[in-house]
């Protein structure tokens, strides 16, 4: 019983702060114009490097738990499908509403079970079956008959929403060997290695070209609330795996 109401409890944070990260993340690409989502992205990776530094090596508060050799192939992969999940986010809140958006993730839970059939042969419940088709034809309705329909944020959150299957199977692999405040260690710092160049390239100029034109709206505080949330979020994402499983991640979230 003490396992399925921490079960509960996680679930129910995580849903909370993953409504606070939304919101954080459209007020500032909406209401500030900051509207550089690669670079919001890894922000958010370097204020989750300096979190999980913070708490395993400063006050040292959970023990260091280096992952085995083989993990680190994993950890790579999964950085990857990070980055991809956050930046694909992101740019589809910028381009859509955020109700178009999570109707679009409502979709996750469906690719979460076609990659673990094609992938893994894992078989689940007909009734598991019998939902999927439901799902892509919802998604598919309220997507081309949305008001604000917009085919460059649509394709974003698609690639999101598979990025995050994807992602929810591999966390879940590694989330049996590390505790969650562990993994993101080692994992955030190699998703900000991966999201500085792209940020540099993509967006660099125009932030700083734009940056005075900010005046008083100048939204440093807001960037670095929004990762300091994103790192509360991505520690509760990995509890939330390690406690239950990927579908259930995936129904639940989304």
């Amino acid at each position: 019983m003490a396992s399925v109401r921490n079960s509960y409890t996680y679930l129910s944070t995580w849903m909370v702060i993953n409504v606070v990260t939304v919101i954080l993340n459209k007020y500032l690409f909406q209401m500030l114009h900051f509207n550089y989502p690669t670079s919001l992205s890894t922000v958010h990776m370097m204020m989750c490097s300096l979190g999980a530094f913070f708490v395993i090596r400063v006050i040292k508060y959970i023990p260091h738990q280096p992952p085995h050799p083989a993990d680190y192939t994993k950890l790579a992969a999964l950085a990857f499908l990070f980055c991809c999940s956050i930046i694909f986010s992101n740019v589809a809140m910028r381009w859509i509403p955020v109700s178009f958006l999570q109707t679009i993730r409502t979709s996750i839970p469906a690719f979460t079970v076609i990659f673990h059939i094609g992938l893994f042969d894992k078989e689940f419940p007909p009734s598991i079956y019998h939902t999927i088709i439901p799902i892509f034809v919802g998604v598919f309705i309220s997507s081309f008959t949305e008001v604000n329909f917009n085919p460059f944020g649509f394709w974003a959150a698609l690639g999101s929403s598979i990025a995050n299957a994807l992602m929810a199977i591999v966390a879940t692999t590694l989330t049996t060997q590390m505790n969650n405040i562990n993994l993101l260690y080692y994992l955030a710092p190699i998703s900000f290695v991966f999201l500085v160049p792209l940020s540099y390239f993509l967006e660099w100029e125009f932030i700083v070209f734009y940056w005075s034109h900010y005046g008083k709206a100048i939204p440093v505080a807001i960037i670095m609330l929004s990762g300091l949330v994103a790192f509360l979020l991505n520690l509760f994402t990995f509890e939330v795996l390690r406690s239950t499983d990927s579908f259930t991640y995936t129904v639940a979230g989304n």
